[in-house]
């Protein structure tokens, strides 16, 4: 991959397992739904639920199932799961990390996924303020790898030079690759739900290169 020039380069940056580990907000998001069955049903303990839920593959319909919650019911935790207000305290990003970005030419964000859902995410991390543009698929109606709001931000900043970061190869890298972006994939993230190996994708759907978090990027900076 070719040097980048931060002040005429666009960073641009996916949300869950390349800011943060998504893991953490899947833990949030769970012990928010025990907390309030607690203290909506006082014969239950926030967190003994939690302890004694697994919490991989269908947790809600565990959870539900233990404290005899129906399906109508289970919608609703599911919609508070995707609206809680995420701790996420100890998967902050570090003070070098907003550095970094800052010395690029502007900053933006493409993710799948609702817009509630992720803002509140990057409101919990600090950062939504920190991007110059936040383009979400629920709002833009558009999920990678369409081209649509790669193109936008093309618009925005014409001219310019773009890297985009990421973590799934099966749809984050082939859109930018083909419009002459430079993309590098996130591998360090603990928990990631995107571990395959990229060998088994097509050369188009590839990143560039690989970092092992976020702040590595400094190394590949003058």
């Amino acid at each position: 991959m070719s040097s980048i020039t931060p002040e005429r380069t666009v960073l641009v940056l996916d949300l869950d397992d390349t800011i943060y580990p998504e893991h953490c907000y899947k833990i949030s998001g769970i012990r928010s739904v025990c907390r309030t069955i607690a203290s909506l049903y006082p014969q239950y303990n926030a967190d003994t639920l939690f302890e004694n839920l697994d919490t991989s593959g269908p947790w809600l319909d565990r959870l539900c199932s233990e404290c005899g919650l129906n399906d109508s019911e289970k919608q609703t935790l599911l919609w508070h799961y995707r609206l809680h207000t995420p701790d996420l305290a100890n998967c902050m990003p570090s003070e070098q990390l907003k550095n970094l970005m800052a010395r690029f030419s502007a900053t933006a964000l493409i993710s799948d996924g609702r817009s509630l859902t992720q803002r509140l995410k990057l409101a919990a991390l600090g950062l939504l303020e920190r991007f110059d543009l936040v383009l979400i698929s629920e709002a833009t109606g558009a999920d990678k790898p369409d081209g649509k709001r790669f193109l936008q931000i093309e618009a925005t900043w014409p001219g310019k030079q773009y890297l985009y970061i990421a973590d799934n190869t099966a749809k984050d890298f082939v859109t930018p690759n083909r419009l002459g972006w430079k993309t590098l994939r996130i591998t360090g993230m603990p928990d990631a739900i995107y571990t395959a190996d990229e060998s088994r994708f097509p050369a188009e759907y590839r990143a560039q290169g690989s970092l092992n978090r976020l702040e590595d990027l400094a190394g590949l900076l003058p």
